[in-house]
């Protein structure tokens, strides 16, 4: 990673919000990959003005994933620190929701290059995950969450 100088970074004052799923199907979570930034992440999205958080998870999914889904429950969230890699600097709060496929077969897109269905334990030890989820987990006893 080279570094930038300060001056070319574009800051982002106020924290952005994005709304993630951790889509369930047979004791198991969608994870998927994602090529622009090069990590492993539960799919979801920023939402639009004047958007209901629910609309817009549902609406990220559909784009990215291809598939309906519905929100069963809100776990929690967390937080990171969008790094001048990315050319920005800010920080990012993220919800994260338990849902479930209610439609469709999943695709692959130009946002999710791969995909995984894994155990929590298995998320848990992945070394490639977006630094939001790692907060969320350090955060929250998420055993009990799911």
């Amino acid at each position: 990673m080279t570094k930038m100088k300060s001056e070319k970074l574009k800051k982002i004052k106020m924290p952005v919000l994005v709304v993630s799923a951790f889509i369930k199907k047979d004791n198991k979570f969608l994870l998927t990959f994602d090529p622009k930034f090069e990590f492993w992440r539960v799919p979801g999205g920023k939402p639009k003005f004047g958007e209901k958080i629910e609309d817009a998870l549902k609406r990220e999914i559909k784009e990215e994933l291809g598939v309906e889904i519905s929100i069963d429950k809100f776990l929690g969230f967390g937080q990171d620190i969008v790094t001048p890699w990315r050319k920005v600097i800010g920080s990012r709060l993220i919800l994260y929701f338990e849902c479930h496929i209610i439609s469709g077969e999943i695709k692959k897109s130009k946002e999710v290059a791969d995909f995984a269905w894994l155990t929590l334990k298995e998320i848990k030890k992945h070394k490639n995950l977006e630094p939001a989820m790692l907060d969320f987990f350090k955060r929250f006893n998420f055993k009990n969450k799911f």
